[in-house]
This record gives C-alpha cells, structure tokens and sequence, in this order.
C-alpha cells in the first residue's frame, strides 16, 4: 500500500513516509470496520480491479506496442527467457519442485487463519461452496497484472522496484484522474487482505491467548448477560490492541527489512502446512490424541527450519513443506498407536468402579 501512495503522489511522498501513511489509514479501517466492513469493501474493491484490469488488458498493449500480438512477438523475439516455465533447464528449482509447491499450497490455504475466518463467518454451506466455485476463475484476472509487468520492462528498462511496475506504466500513460481511481483499486488491494490477516491475529489472540477463549455451554450458562457482555467487550478491547501491537511490528519490519516479505511468505505456507495433518485428523480418526497433534506439530516445524536454514530446501527436487508434513504426518501416526485408545478409558474406569462397588 505503500508503494501505491508513492506512486499516486508521483513520487512527492517518500516511500518509507508512504508507508507511515498507510498504516495510519489501514489501522484505522481495521479497528473501526471489523470483518464485515472488510467483507463490504472487498466487493467495492473487486468491482474496481475487475474495471481496472479489463481496461489495462485492452489499453497498455494498444498504447505502446499497437495491440496484444505485437507485443507477444517481441516478448518472444526478444526476451524468450521471460516465458520459461518453472522446472526446464539446469537448477534445484526443478519441475518436482514446481509441482511439489502448487501441491503444498494447495493443501494449506485450506487451513490458513483468513480461510478459517472466512469459513466462520460464512452465512451459510452453500455461501462458501459457490465461492470455491468463483475463486478459480479469479484467478484468470493474474494474467493482465503479468502482462502489464512484462510491458513495464519493455517500456520502463530501469525499474529498479517490481512492486512500481503496474504503476510506472500508468502513470506515464495516463491523465490524473485515472490514474487516481487505479490507484483506490490498489490501495484497496492492500487493505482487504490486510485487514483479514489482522482480524484474524487479533481474535485468535484477544480471544483465547489473552481472553480465556469462548465460554463453554456450562459456564456461559452460570454467567449473568452483564458478564457475559463485560467478557465480550474485554475480548474485543484486547483483540483491538494485539491488531495495533501487531501493525506496528510489521510497520518496523518492513522499514527495516523490506526484503524479509518473500521469505517469510515461503515460510509461513510450509509452516501452515504442520497444522494441516491435525485440523483433518482430528476430524477423521476420533483416536488421535493432542499430544500427538503437538508433537507432530513440533516435528514438523523443526524439520521445515532446518531444512530451510541449511541450504536444504528443496530436498532431493521436492519441497521441503512436503518433507516437512510427512514428517508430521509419521509422528501423529506413531504417537497416537503407541498411547491407548483415549475413548476406552472412560468405559474401563466405569467397569472398574462397578467391580469394586460389586466386592
């Protein structure tokens, strides 16, 4: 969102102030919106990237190169390399690896914190089946922002920031007033997910780290509606500020170490991916123990570090989020076989206490 402010002001604001910026106007959103403030104005702002990009795809090709099909003969004239698909040629990068990614994050955007807040909040199954129908086709949009990038190379050869591509191009190419409504569909890009992730981060924390989690039907049943509101009202407060103390932590990050994003990305999939064999386990094998869950969960987190820290990752061609899981998966197995069945314990404690009733 930053580098969308410095490019709508043309450069006059800073970068780094752009960012201050941002925040500032992203917090303030997040902390008096909530999620369906977020959920609204993601409809306004996919209303306006759709607009955006529908008219990029058309313009940008016929502004600099007379149309699409010149433009694809001279990417391919030109810069052939550029249409490389991941795996071909020499590299650790392989086609395994191509292949073992998509699966990995496949696999683990089901389980990821925005997922489940929007499972959550989802009004009802057929709500969240029709966007998993959507979601595939979105995806189609992806391909103008790509061509938008390979025009910028051509026409901006000295971009120095990636994140300026899209904007290099319309701003060099068009009057203020467009540029200003591409510029809200960017910023609005930003915010969405943005406010998603830190929604997401403030409940789980405000409500069960710090909050003491939701009241069960026993306890709620004890409390009083003024409690139960005084509860509701201390959690929301503590959410609200873990959503504060979390933005300026990566405010400062991304100031300092602007270049830590894409691999904490990688990391965060892999990582995400350890809870992938408890959330499905536990819902198919009523066997599985949480001291299983925890230490595969631990195993695979410490095999997904390490592999990443020494150079590993990829092993033997293949992700090491995947090696990682298998790792998880192996121990959840091996813990959960070698403790009892946890569901016969109540019936042998009951058979044991009638026996001794009986003697």
């Amino acid at each position: 969102m930053g580098a969308v402010v410095n490019a709508m002001s043309y450069g006059a604001i800073d970068l780094k102030v752009a960012a201050i910026v941002s925040f500032i106007v992203a917090e303030a959103f997040i902390l008096f919106s909530g999620l369906r403030g977020s959920a609204w104005v993601s409809v306004l702002k996919d209303g306006l990237v759709i607009l955006a990009v529908a008219f990029l795809a058309i313009y940008v090709p016929l502004h600099y190169f007379d149309g699409l099909a010149p433009l694809l003969d001279r990417v391919v004239s030109e810069k052939s390399q550029w249409l490389t698909f991941p795996g071909a040629g020499d590299g650790i990068y392989g086609g395994a690896w191509f292949i073992s990614t998509i699966i990995l994050n496949g696999i683990t955007i089901t389980v990821f914190p925005t997922s489940i807040a929007g499972y959550l909040s989802g009004t009802s199954a057929n709500a969240l089946r029709r966007n998993s129908i959507i979601l595939p086709w979105y995806q189609l949009l992806l391909l103008v922002p790509m061509m938008v990038g390979v025009a910028a190379l051509f026409v901006v050869p000295a971009l120095k920031d990636a994140d300026l591509a899209l904007f290099s191009v319309v701003i060099d190419s068009l009057p203020a007033p467009i540029v200003a409504i591409i510029g809200v569909a960017g910023a609005l890009s930003a915010i969405v997910p943005m406010s998603v992730y830190m929604l997401s981060i403030g409940s789980m924390w405000g409500r069960t780290v710090l909050g003491g989690g939701l009241a069960g039907p026993k306890h709620a049943a004890s409390m009083t509606s003024e409690q139960l509101n005084a509860r509701g009202l201390r959690q929301k407060t503590l959410s609200q500020w873990v959503c504060l103390a979390v933005g300026i932590i990566a405010l400062i990050m991304s100031l300092l170490m602007p270049d830590a994003l894409v691999e904490l990305s990688v990391l965060s999939y892999e990582g995400l991916a350890q809870v992938v064999p408890a959330a499905l386990l536990s819902l198919y094998w009523p066997r599985m123990s949480k001291q299983a869950a925890a230490a595969g969960l631990i195993v695979g987190s410490v095999v997904m570090v390490a592999l990443h820290y020494t150079g590993l990752d990829p092993l033997l061609g293949i992700n090491g989020g995947l090696w990682s899981v298998a790792a998880n998966l192996i121990v959840v197995v091996i813990v959960t076989l070698v403790k009892p069945d946890p569901r016969w314990a109540p019936k042998a404690q009951r058979q044991a206490r009638t026996e001794a009733a009986a003697l």
